[in-house]
């Protein structure tokens, strides 16, 4: 299970700042993709303010392994968002 998290600039925002959330992660041929906003909390606690998701079905569990690796590199690769150090999560509000 994968988190990655954004806080700081945002244009789109009225006040110009915000922090948003992904969690990444497979169980058999699916893979859920979950983005929001999320709210952080002293002591680098992290907490969903709303959550959207996507349920992606494969035809196989090997297809849906590959489908997320490649997903997850394609985020890594991205300056905007920073992956979560393992065992962190972003959890229910």
């Amino acid at each position: 299970m994968t988190y990655f998290v954004r806080v700081g600039p945002f244009r789109e925002n009225a006040s110009g700042v915000g922090a948003r959330g992904y969690h990444i992660f497979r169980r058999g041929n699916k893979v859920v993709v979950r983005w929001g906003a999320i709210e952080v909390k002293p002591g680098a606690r992290f907490l969903w303010r709303y959550v959207k998701e996507k349920l992606c079905r494969f035809g196989s569990t090997n297809a849906a392994k590959v489908w997320l690796a490649n997903e997850l590199n394609r985020r890594s690769e991205r300056r905007d968002y920073s992956p979560l150090p393992t065992g962190q999560k972003i959890r229910g509000a």
